[in-house]
């Protein structure tokens, strides 16, 4: 009689809203922003989905508004809550903490490259999609590995959760931006020995909207 393989099952859930304007780029080393009232709420909300699911680790970033939410369900859930500084945002270098009329003004040239190969490109100093996807696989692997048949709440960004649902997908990494990661919400993949299985994406607060 076949038998079904144990699978690791990781619940990524993103971090709430915080005041920080849409058309800037993070810059977490200075500034570090917190959850808003809203954040604090949609951080609650996640929470209590996972009121009833035995949550054996929480893995968060570091990062205030990650780690305020990580700190939200690990109250609800009373599971463990270890942080891991890999699970950042992607890093912009010398383009951190500017908006995007300023780096299309500054830069126009890097500007261009930057939009005709968005996957590719990567500043001074900071990431490409590709050394984005490079980092955190590697911790998704590593807690996989240390955590077989276990449940593990992986809470990061929108950059980093795009990147490792196009992985657990096999999509190409290109296509991260048509997936779609409200703040708050939670996506749940399945790791198995020998494939995957993707069992839901951007539950929130939202609702079906």
């Amino acid at each position: 009689m076949r038998s079904k393989e144990a699978s690791t099952r990781i619940i990524y859930v993103r971090h709430g809203q915080t005041d920080f304007p849409l058309d800037r780029i993070y810059n977490d080393d200075a500034e570090d922003p917190q959850l808003n009232a809203a954040g604090v709420e949609q951080a609650r909300h996640a929470a209590g989905l996972l009121h009833n699911t035995k949550v054996d680790l929480i893995c968060g970033s570091p990062s205030n508004r990650a780690w305020a939410t990580a700190q939200a369900i690990a109250q609800t859930t009373s599971a463990p809550l270890e942080a891991n500084t890999a699970l950042k945002e992607r890093r912009f270098g010398i383009w951190d903490g500017l908006f995007f009329d300023e780096i299309e003004r500054n830069y126009p040239d890097l500007y261009q490259q930057w939009k005709q190969n968005p996957s590719a490109f990567k500043p001074e100093g900071g990431e490409s999609v590709y050394d984005l996807l490079d980092r955190v696989k590697a911790v998704i692997d590593g807690l996989i590995e240390q955590h077989k048949g276990k449940t593990i709440v992986v809470v990061s960004h929108v950059g980093p959760i795009r990147v490792c649902l196009t992985a657990a997908l096999q999509m190409p990494v290109e296509l991260y931006r048509q997936l779609t990661i409200d703040y708050a919400s939670l996506s749940r993949v399945d790791y198995g020995r020998s494939q995957n299985n993707f069992v839901y994406m951007n539950i929130s607060s939202k609702g079906l909207g």
